[in-house]
């Protein structure tokens, strides 16, 4: 949710001679990112202000009203739509001949057999906003015939602005002035408030308790008699649409409108729809229900915060109000609430029951409490000067611990030191000064400074080293050349065998990806249900996607494979190295990095062959290939592979990986019916391994072996054996019962079917002699063979086939 502000309402708080790109330009470079410039308005000639004098039924359709307008120079008749059309309404009119912003060209025309010689214009026809809801109304006081220049005044350009979740301040027109302030050096203008009260105090009229002191630090309560519900001025309705919200009536845009101004939301309750006239501010009952303002009945968890009258809950606290107290066309008392909300209670109220509100946005990123009075007594204001309200004396105020001063050191140097700019002294003491810090001068070029209770995010040194060089501006932040300083000591060769694991990853045709450390339960329990009581959840995550921290690659690495696939990627060779994290027996949580490498599609073919069905078996063989040209390439002496089942893998189609006889992790291809979850329905292959033992030679110094200077003789030799005999025992019985001689073992092929019966295989295998100080004679080469043939039908069983 972005920050919108009107440029022309900013300019109520702050002066500043700049265009709007230089305004935009130079609050970007502060660090509030502006991410579009947008005018918005219309001073298209020919529109004027339309009064309805008559509104008639349709003849032949029942949502059109056909409406008599006074428009300065005579009465045309046009047909309308808006369900807010009614006699003595105006609005602004458009008749035959006017162009509107959209560029289309307004003709007379024939609409359900009744002629139309214009249009009544609602917001977005205007080129206003994006409202569609019924027609602009406008202040009585303007004559037909105005012009809608002279109404609206000249198209507005407003500033999108993307606002960090640390600068809660921002989400405010005071509080953006406040950073133009500061950037250009001029003062900051906060509007006076002036309350005229009058009858019984407050304290006779209603009365607060508030259960959850935590939950609710500040609650304020103000009373209001005699509103005159009706429509804002038309500059408030302005300025709301302008910042993206719809106006409603004059009581409930004033709230919005003090909200956009200084950050705090506040919420209008009508006094006389609350049980005994009172508020109560506690948690939800078991199977308490209420229905809010959007008209839906939402059942509320016993850790929500409410805000309850005498029975019932009337709001959900700092998200939402509640349709059986709202402002209504007949209100004449309203209690004002103002307060402050705990951001996390918020945070998690709001994604329990889904929704997003322009309060619970600022609330969930904290308002601040100290100035919660402030916006109440700025609605006040506005109300008995907007809706001819009279204020009862005096305010109910729950404010249990308020804030204490805060200070922070800071030094000069250590600011010029960390930013390389050249700044005096007295210019950090302006910048501070424009940010509303005091500063005291302490000794030896250091600061004391007090830090106001709207700026939460600063905590440390650094971060008011941070205000002055965004301030300054980061674009004049000097690039010095690279320097690297020698701390001695510092062993820093985990890092370099990473960085050398990364190099061997590419080098074998993999990229990398990187992904979040958290993610959703949901995905997690996709591959390893098992694995739940172990996990590290987030209190108060962001949103449920990203609750748990990841204790796997696995998924997320299927996942991003799969959203490549939706991208019509057909084939991708990826890995990642990360973190994961899990709980151990006694709860603690522990951390471990990682590999993890993933293949889709035809990668390990060429040519025409990609184009053919991809199998189980082959995908698998690729990447046992991938992780044994990686041991190879990080010196690895013996890294095996293993029969073994993974929860997310195929039966018969994993292996465990082992690295000098200990498990380090697991290859296989995905379960099909887990790789649909993304639409894929080819074999996927993903590996995951710890990192360390993966990474432990590689600064290991290979030893120089001298090139073979005699010729190698090859024999070959085939066995006929049960389909459970596994290549790495006929392996590994050739090892044993073969000569020093022996160079390589290899398996070129396996026969399944003719004459071998029912659950028997044949395995063909290629077995390499060569001596390193003699050339071996085939009687030599016969001899050694016949011993490895001996061995492995004694050993194994198995028979060998002659000829």
């Amino acid at each position: 949710m972005d920050m919108r502000v009107p440029i022309s309402w900013l300019k109520d708080y702050v002066d500043f001679a700049d265009t709007p790109q230089g305004l935009a330009a130079k609050l970007t470079f502060s660090g509030l990112e502006v991410e579009h410039l947008e005018t918005i308005g219309c001073d298209a000639k020919g529109i004027v202000v339309g009064e309805i004098l008559q509104v008639e039924r349709h003849p032949n359709a029942d949502k059109l009203t056909l409406c008599t307008v006074n428009h300065g120079a005579g009465q045309l008749v046009v047909v309308c739509g808006a369900p807010n059309a009614r006699v003595g309404l105006k609005a602004l009119f458009a008749p035959s001949g006017v162009t509107l912003p959209n560029g289309l060209t307004l003709k007379k025309a024939k609409i359900r057999g009744v002629f139309s010689e214009g249009m009544l214009c609602a917001p977005d026809e205007l080129g206003l906003s994006k409202d569609h809801a019924g027609l602009l109304e406008l202040d009585a006081k303007w004559a037909p015939g105005t012009p809608i220049a002279e109404v609206l005044g000249a198209p507005e350009t407003v500033l999108e602005l993307e606002v960090t979740p640390n600068r809660p301040d921002c989400l405010s027109l005071i509080g953006i002035a406040r950073e133009v302030a500061a950037l250009y050096g001029t003062k900051l203008r906060i509007p006076e408030i002036k309350l005229a009260e009058s009858g019984k105090p407050v304290a006779e009229l209603t009365h607060v308790v508030v259960e959850e002191a935590e939950g609710c630090p500040r609650y304020t309560a103000r009373i209001l008699h005699g509103v005159k519900m009706g429509a804002s001025p038309t500059w408030m309705q302005k300025r709301l649409e302008l910042a993206g919200i719809r106006a409603i009536n004059n009581v409930v845009d004033i709230t919005n409108y003090v909200m956009l101004e200084c950050g705090h939301p506040l919420h209008a309750f009508d006094q006389t729809l609350l049980a005994e006239g009172r508020i109560v501010v506690r948690r939800a009952r078991a199977g308490e229900k209420m229905k809010t303002l959007d008209g839906v009945e939402r059942e509320l968890n016993p850790t929500t915060l409410v805000i309850a009258d005498a029975r019932q809950a009337v709001a959900v606290a700092g998200v939402m109000g509640g349709g059986n107290s709202e402002i209504r066309p007949a209100t004449t008392t309203v209690l004002l609430e103002g307060a402050a909300f705990k951001p996390s209670d918020v945070r998690t109220t709001a994604r329990s029951l889904g929704l997003s509100t322009e309060s619970s946005y600022r609330f969930e990123r904290g308002v601040n409490p100290a100035t919660v009075d402030w916006a109440s007594r700025r609605a006040v204001m506005l109300m008995t000067e907007l809706a001819g309200a009279t204020c009862a004396p005096g305010v109910l105020d729950l404010y249990a611990q308020p804030a204490p001063p805060r200070v922070l050191h800071c030094r000069g140097d250590y600011i010029r030191d960390r930013t390389g700019l050249e700044i005096s002294d007295e210019q950090i003491r302006a910048i501070f000064q424009g940010l509303e810090m005091s500063v005291q001068s302490l000794e030896n070029g250091a600061y004391a400074v007090g830090i106001p209770t709207f700026r939460r995010d600063l905590e440390r040194e650094i971060d008011l080293v941070e205000e002055v060089a965004r301030i300054h501006g980061l674009d004049q932040i000097p690039a010095p050349a690279p320097r690297a300083i020698l701390v001695p000591g510092v062993d820093d060769r985990p890092a370099q065998a990473i960085a050398w694991g990364r190099r061997a990853l590419v080098g074998l045709g993999l990229r990398e990806t990187l992904n979040y450390s958290f993610l959703s339960e949901r995905l997690l329990n996709l591959f390893d249900p098992a694995a739940a009581p172990r996990r590290v959840v987030i209190p108060n995550p962001v949103s449920a996607d990203q609750a748990i921290l990841r204790d796997s690659l696995v998924p997320q690495m299927v996942e991003t494979l799969g959203r490549n696939h939706a991208r019509q990627v057909a084939e991708a060779a990826l890995f990642e190295i990360g973190r994961v994290f899990a709980l151990d027996a006694s709860g603690a949580m522990i951390e471990e990095d990682r590999l993890a490498i993933g293949l889709m599609g035809p990668v390990g073919r060429t040519g025409l062959d990609k184009h053919l069905p991809i199998k189980s078996d082959e995908i698998f063989l690729w990447l046992k290939g991938v992780w044994e040209a990686l041991a190879v390439a990080l010196g690895l002496k013996k890294a095996e592979c293993r029969v073994a089942e993974r929860p997310w893998g195929e039966p018969g189609c994993t292996v465990a990986l082992l690295v000098n006889g200990v498990g380090v992790g697991a290859l296989g291809v995905v379960k099909h019916g887990i790789a649909c979850e993304w639409r894929l329905t080819a074999p996927v292959a993903v590996l995951e391994a710890q990192l360390a033992p993966l990474l432990a030679n590689v600064f290991a110094v290979p030893r120089a072996v001298p090139i073979a200077q005699f010729p190698a003789i090859r024999r070959d030799m085939a066995l006929v054996a049960s389909d459970a005999l596994k290549h790495e025992d006929v392996v590994r019985v050739v090892r044993q019962a073969a000569p020093a001689e022996l160079e390589n073992v290899e398996l070129f092929d396996i026969f399944h079917g003719g004459n071998l019966g029912a659950g028997r295989k044949s395995m063909a295998y290629a077995c390499t002699y060569r001596a390193a100080d003699r050339t071996l004679t085939d009687e030599d080469a016969n001899r050694y063979h016949v011993g490895v043939k001996e061995a492995v039908k004694r050993e194994l069983g198995v028979e060998i086939r002659e000829g």
